[in-house]
């Protein structure tokens, strides 16, 4: 058995935190199954604290250096696991994609409710009372930048993700890491209390949303046509009118969409949604909780020791959906008291969708707008479950929509609503307010009732990547013979 390393998320470290604290009977469970030699615990925030200059990068390196370190760098050459937790694993994918060895050192890369598409609470925290919170009672600044980076919407982190897409790069063909994913929908009880929606929302685990814990996330991309750049601006003016006036707009000549990123043209990374199971806590914590240990563990010893084999990994994608079957069949025989919350509304699935918005040049559309038009046959409409809207506080033009997706019914069981989803238009317009020579050509995406669930699925998110053109008129330069 290969050394397993553990690395814990942002927060966990503190004045009077321990390994026992932060793990708690996690080393001591993988030792008693896999060896007492097998656990390395490299605790990096005791190396780098949480000053609000560092950033994803600086730890990602500081994980660089203790494995070239002389007390690790057997690690290297023999090979290791990884167990991570929330914001660690941004920081290893950071480190797989930085310090790129092929095949990487790592064999079974195993996510503890991994912060990939970020955390509401990453936004909350940015705050000062934030910050004074954790000075006061932890005696740690609040790492203002590693909370930009897992802001939802972050182009930094999306773009991490998305290198794992390029040729050349898979991260089960040539980096040959197989990937793990596991995460509770259960929030703890005194936290419904907290007028904070992040720390109580269905589908995620009191921090992280099941959607943005989900390697298996869609890609899209749409971009201006070849010559679309060529648009009279007689032409760009009669179709922005078109949009102000609200007239439908349906422009299939000078936009192009891509579906290559599609998940279900890639290999599947296993995940599941463990039963009531949140992110921190004694009692269910998904890494120190004591309550849940016989939900988490098993299925973290079958990721540790599944082989590097095609057949075996696609083995444990099919016993993490049977699992998270089972965990779905046990909440739908819960019953709750009339002044209690709604067990099962907990965990109804939810899908997120970020559009980024840019224009040609790379640079965000800080002035950009989404909006979502349900139209023709079905009993639901995308439009009416979108819960919450963020808009990313560094990257203008970056949006991220959450929806809820299933519903439960006492006699019907787990309702899918995508299956039956009117089609839809996503109208995405942009607007340069600071001249009067500068216009957006608007663009119209339609999604077929067939295709919504191509492109939308439970737990997952949606990434669109969009280049809006943005058009001069003729008074920004003109040529003249003289």
């Amino acid at each position: 058995m290969l050394p397993i390393v553990l690395l814990h998320g942002y927060g966990s470290e503190g004045r009077k935190s321990s390994a026992k604290k932060i793990y708690g009977s996690l080393p001591d469970e993988l030792r008693k199954a896999f060896g007492e030699g097998a656990v390395v615990d490299i605790n990096l925030s005791r190396w780098i604290s949480l000053n609000d200059g560092i950033a994803l990068d600086d730890v990602s390196l500081a994980l660089e250096r203790a494995l070239t370190s002389s007390r690790y760098k057997a690690l290297l050459h023999s090979g290791f696991h990884v167990v991570i937790h929330s914001t660690g694993t941004l920081v290893v994918r950071n480190w797989i994609r930085l310090y790129e060895r092929k095949p990487s050192p790592i064999a079974n890369l195993v996510h503890l409710a991994g912060a990939q598409f970020g955390s509401g609470l990453a936004h909350v925290g940015q705050g000062q009372l934030s910050r004074w919170g954790r000075l006061i009672f932890q005696g740690v600044g609040r790492g203002y930048r590693v909370l930009q980076e897992l802001e939802f919407g972050s182009s930094k982190t999306l773009d991490l993700h998305l290198h794992f897409l390029a040729d050349g790069n898979d991260m089960y063909d040539d980096y040959q890491v197989q990937e793990f994913s596991l995460i509770g929908s259960q929030t703890l009880g005194f936290l419904r209390a907290v007028p904070i929606r992040y720390v109580k929302e269905d589908s995620a685990d009191n921090t992280v949303r099941t959607s943005a814990s989900n390697l298996n996330f869609n890609y899209i991309t749409v971009k201006p046509a070849p010559g679309a750049h060529l648009l009279s601006l007689r032409a760009l003016r009669a179709i922005n009118e078109q949009r102000l006036d609200n007239e439908r707009l349906v422009d299939r000549e000078h936009y192009a969409v891509d579906l290559s990123g599609l998940a279900s043209s890639r290999r599947e990374v296993p995940f599941t949604v463990l039963y009531e199971t949140a992110h921190f806590g004694g009692d269910i914590g998904i890494v120190s909780g004591e309550k849940n240990r016989d939900r988490v563990m098993p299925l973290v010893q079958q990721a540790l020791a599944t082989p590097h084999d095609a057949t075996a990994y696609g083995a444990v994608v099919a016993d993490f959906h049977a699992h998270t079957a089972k965990t779905f069949k046990r909440v739908a025989g819960l019953r709750g008291r009339l002044t209690d919350w709604s067990k099962q509304e907990q965990y109804e699935a939810h899908a997120q969708i970020v559009f980024r918005i840019r224009d040609q040049f790379g640079e965000d559309v800080a002035h950009s707008d989404v909006t979502f038009k349900s139209r023709g046959v079905g009993t639901y409409r995308l439009d009416r479950m979108i819960e919450d809207k963020h808009e990313n506080g560094k990257n203008p033009g970056t949006v991220t929509f959450y929806l809820r997706t299933q519903k439960f019914d006492r006699e019907e069981g787990w309702q899918d609503l995508l299956g039956d989803t009117q089609r839809l238009e996503f109208e995405i317009t942009g607007e340069e307010p600071a001249s009067e020579d500068i216009r957006y050509l608007p663009l119209t995406i339609e999604i077929s009732q067939a295709n919504m669930p191509k492109l939308l699925q439970n737990f997952r998110t949606t990434l669109v990547d969009v280049t809006l053109l943005r058009l001069p008129s003729n008074q920004v330069l003109s040529l003249t013979k003289g």
